[in-house]
Order: structure tokens, then C-alpha cells, then sequence
């Protein structure tokens, strides 16, 4: 599991005083960057190949606000994979309660925007981010 730790800036707060919803979409995309990164394959590298990884489905639960200033801490895995597509399981937690879950499915295609299975290297990178689906509970 790959942790990314965000602190809550005040240009991500709505009108209510908390974090907007639309950024929770941002925090958890810059986690899966992250965890891409530090297992060993960046977008860019991806991109320089010719491959794009794409968004096909998110679903995201709200459980708590998030603040001003707050510490937040993203972790991320992926649950499962298939021959072109990924589900990753994210969570966010601020002061070890959990705030917000995202599953999002994410596909791979060239930079044509062709659907393609993953790259042998990719698939390597992948199975270094494998969890358990306990990241959601």
C-alpha cells in the first residue's frame, strides 16, 4: 500500500468552510501518480512510451469534511487487474479516522487512444502496488 500525505490548502475550500468534492478527485489522482512513481513507472515515462492510463470509472464515498490546514494521509492500492484495466482502492484518512473512499477503474490505451493490455513493464510496476480489498473497510 502507497501513502501520500496532502495538507488542505484554502483555495480547496467551498463556501461551507471545508474541502470542495471536486477535490477530493485531485487528491486521490495525485496518490495513484504518486504510488505509479514510487513503484517505478511515472505518467510521463508511460507517455513516452505511448501509453495513456484513462479513467473509465469512479466511485467515491464521502464519510466525513476535511478543513483548513488539515493533515490528510491518501493510501492506495490496486485490488485488481485484468488484461488492460486496473481498480484501484483509495482511502483518506485525517487524524487515523477515514474521511473519504474512492474505487476508480483505470484502462490502458495508446496515445491514439487505442485500448491496449499493459506493457510488460507496467504489468511488473502493477503488481508491486497489489492489496487486499481490507483498504476499503
Amino acid at each position: 500500500m502507497h501513502e501520500t500525505a496532502i495538507k488542505v490548502r484554502f483555495n480547496e475550500l467551498d463556501s461551507y468552510g471545508h474541502v470542495n468534492h471536486s477535490n477530493y478527485l485531485h487528491y486521490f489522482e495525485e496518490a495513484r501518480i504518486s504510488a505509479m512513481a514510487k513503484a517505478g513507472k511515472s505518467i510521463d515515462q508511460l507517455f513516452n512510451e505511448g501509453y495513456l492510463l484513462v479513467v473509465a470509472q469512479i466511485e467515491t464515498r464521502f464519510l466525513a469534511p476535511a478543513f483548513l490546514s488539515d493533515n490528510l494521509l491518501i493510501q492506495s492500492g490496486i485490488a485488481q487487474t485484468r488484461r488492460a484495466s486496473a481498480q484501484w482502492i483509495q482511502r483518506i484518512t485525517k487524524d487515523e479516522s477515514v474521511i473519504a473512499i474512492q474505487n476508480t477503474r483505470v484502462g490502458c490505451t495508446t496515445t491514439k487512444g487505442k485500448p491496449c493490455k499493459f506493457p510488460a513493464e507496467l504489468s511488473h510496476v502493477i503488481k508491486e502496488l497489489i492489496i487486499t480489498k481490507e483498504l476499503a473497510d
